[in-house]
């Protein structure tokens, strides 16, 4: 709600002249990337700065644990702000035991670690990725929304890989780079370690 909220403040205006076109527009954008859905209405290349880096958050951030999407999704998003505000907390106050909670039960340290190594190794695959691409001649905002894209499933990007274009340009290389992106990212990480991980077939 606030991530359409805002982009559609932004769009309206300079994309869209009309309110209305303004909020479907914006609406169905957040809706198909924070659900890795993949679809798209308008080109999001050409739209204000401010709202390609909102939708870039729901690229990464995308949906709830309990759905089918890609992404780091909003759980762990909110295992982590509470892990924060936990450890602000403590420095004011060295003694307190205090807990994670989300709807006052309170997490496992192991479930808030883990939570938090994801969300680093997402992150950190999407800059290498990025790094990468950059490397292969890729322009940077095209090689950081590629990366994010296919980490996240969600289909569209910015740049030369937005939501009317498509990866063609991107040099050979860069394609089985974003495929083994596309991998790491669907099957969250851990899962295609594992996987290919000989000891863990035993």
């Amino acid at each position: 709600m606030i991530g359409t909220t805002v982009t559609t403040l932004n769009v309206h205006g300079t994309q869209f002249h009309n309110w209305i076109e303004a909020l479907r527009y914006s609406a169905f954008q957040i809706i198909s990337l924070g659900t890795s859905t993949g679809f798209a209405t308008a080109d999001t290349t050409i739209g204000p700065s401010f709202a390609q880096l909102v939708m870039i958050f729901f690229t990464l951030q995308c949906a709830c644990a309990g759905s089918t999407s890609g992404g780091i999704k909003v759980d762990r998003i909110l295992i982590l702000w509470r892990a924060i505000t936990k450890r602000i907390k403590k420095l004011q106050h060295p003694t307190a035991v205090i807990a994670v909670k989300i709807d006052n039960v309170a997490i496992d340290d192991d479930v808030v670690e883990a939570g938090i190594l994801y969300i680093s190794l997402y992150l950190g695959v999407v800059f290498i990725s990025t790094v990468l691409l950059t490397a292969l001649g890729v322009n940077s905002l095209s090689a950081f929304s590629a990366s994010a894209a296919t980490m996240g499933n969600v289909g569209p990007g910015f740049g030369t890989v937005g939501s009317m274009g498509n990866f063609s340009q991107i040099p050979e290389v860069g394609k089985w780079l974003l495929t083994a992106t596309t991998l790491l990212g669907r099957l969250e990480i851990f899962g295609l370690i594992l996987f290919l991980g000989v000891r863990s077939w035993k």
